[in-house]
């Protein structure tokens, strides 16, 4: 459970230097970003790091981001964060490489193999959303180009 942070400062004592990076020590999700707690609501600690910092600022529906020069999850720096969509955040992700898509996503059904052939098929789209277990509407888009975009 992360600790109650009620001050940057607090939140910036148990850190490690990093270069530029300061990062959090403790308490870390399954995906590396460190958590912490601020007026009782568990949130990852960049984004109490950036609301501590700038308590006039509303990150309400908004993302708090690390800049790209900063490549560390556990990273609080508040110099190294800035509010944007989840637009931008998807953006950062493919620009550094990380966005995790087709065969790669956990929930993925299909693999890129079976794209490649589902565009290359000639068999009826309700034929292979029967073959692939998976809805036509699914075939569809794979086959006009909707989805899986990165096998173009």
């Amino acid at each position: 459970m992360p600790r109650k942070v009620q001050s940057l400062s607090n939140l910036l004592k148990n850190t490690v230097k990093q270069g530029d990076c300061l990062i959090r020590q403790g308490c870390k999700d399954k995906d590396g970003y460190s958590l912490a707690s601020v007026n009782r609501i568990k949130m990852p600690g960049h984004r109490a790091s950036f609301i501590l910092a700038n308590p006039e600022v509303s990150v309400k529906d908004l993302c708090v981001l690390h800049k790209l020069q900063c490549t560390s999850r556990a990273c609080i720096n508040p110099d190294h964060l800035y509010l944007g969509t989840k637009k931008d955040n998807a953006q950062d992700q493919i620009t550094l490489g990380t966005f995790v898509r087709g065969e790669l996503n956990g929930k993925a059904l299909l693999t890129n193999d079976d794209v490649k052939y589902i565009r290359q098929s000639s068999e009826t789209t309700s034929n292979l959303a029967k073959q692939f277990n998976t809805s036509y509407h699914t075939i569809w888009d794979i086959r006009n180009k909707r989805s899986w975009k990165h096998l173009l």
